[in-house]
């Protein structure tokens, strides 16, 4: 199973959840800069990953827990969708 380490520290208060960055290196409220840490890392440091200031949270839980996804407007992922805007004609 793999996991999220939250960090209860720097979530308190925030009204947004702040997770780990991978290799234990920083803090982000952005999932897809988070680090994604295996049950064999945790369990090799339990006292490291699980205390009052960080928490293991599995990855599936997490994602049941998501609300909103956004796909921002990107130069490429109008290319993606097979959309050119300067063809298009007015309504």
């Amino acid at each position: 199973m793999n996991y999220y380490i939250l960090s209860l520290k720097w979530s308190a208060g925030k009204g947004e959840y702040v997770w780990w960055r991978p290799d234990n290196s920083g803090y982000t409220n952005n999932l897809n800069q988070a680090g994604i840490y295996s049950e064999e890392m945790i369990k090799a440091k339990p006292l490291y990953y699980k205390n009052t200031s960080t928490y293991p949270v599995p990855v599936e839980t997490v994602e049941k827990m998501i609300i909103n996804r956004v796909v921002p407007t990107l130069d490429g992922n109008w290319s993606l969708m097979g959309i050119d805007i300067g063809t298009l004609q007015h309504y």
